[in-house]
């Protein structure tokens, strides 16, 4: 799937990801292939694998608590 530089700087700034913006910026083409660039997404923190299932482009939780608590 490809998708628009814009939309993914765009995403990672909503969730107050600044400097992950700015590599976006900085080091993705006009069109991402989250297939190609899936280990430079995940490097910003985000999921290309939601977004390529249909999801919204979703950022992954790198400074959120453990879900479902203690095991």
């Amino acid at each position: 799937m490809q998708l628009d530089r814009g939309h993914v700087v765009a995403a990672l700034r909503e969730q107050g990801s600044g400097e992950a913006a700015d590599r976006a910026e900085r080091e993705l083409g006009d069109l991402v292939d989250t297939r190609v660039q899936a280990d430079l997404l995940r490097e910003l923190g985000l999921d290309p694998d939601h977004r390529a299932q249909g999801g919204r482009l979703a950022v992954q939780g790198r400074r959120s608590e453990p879900a479902g608590g203690t095991a």
